[in-house]
């Protein structure tokens, strides 16, 4: 797979929506910050291609996020809990 692939598939991840075109991914800031934190805060993770696990590792590490990634990681986390209480 080449790094190309591997960072569209993590934007993708980390969006929290496999379903998303790349070019979208690729198009939000935050999204794409995200992509190099998690390589950097979760890197067992990154390498698993677990969307779960990337996203449960950057929600335990957001306090070390940048500004961006933080309000992605916040609004996933919000997602997530709506989810479980449904």
């Amino acid at each position: 797979m080449t790094m190309r692939a591997i960072s569209t598939f993590v934007g993708l991840v980390i969006a929290g929506t496999i379903m998303a075109p790349a070019v979208h991914a690729e198009s939000d800031p935050g999204k794409k910050a995200c992509v190099q934190e998690a390589r950097r805060l979760c890197p067992s993770e990154m390498k698993s291609m677990s969307r779960k696990k990337v996203e449960a590792c950057m929600i335990v590490k957001i306090e070390q996020t940048s500004p961006q990634c933080h309000a992605a990681m916040l609004r996933i986390k919000a997602q997530r809990e709506a989810a479980v209480k449904r």
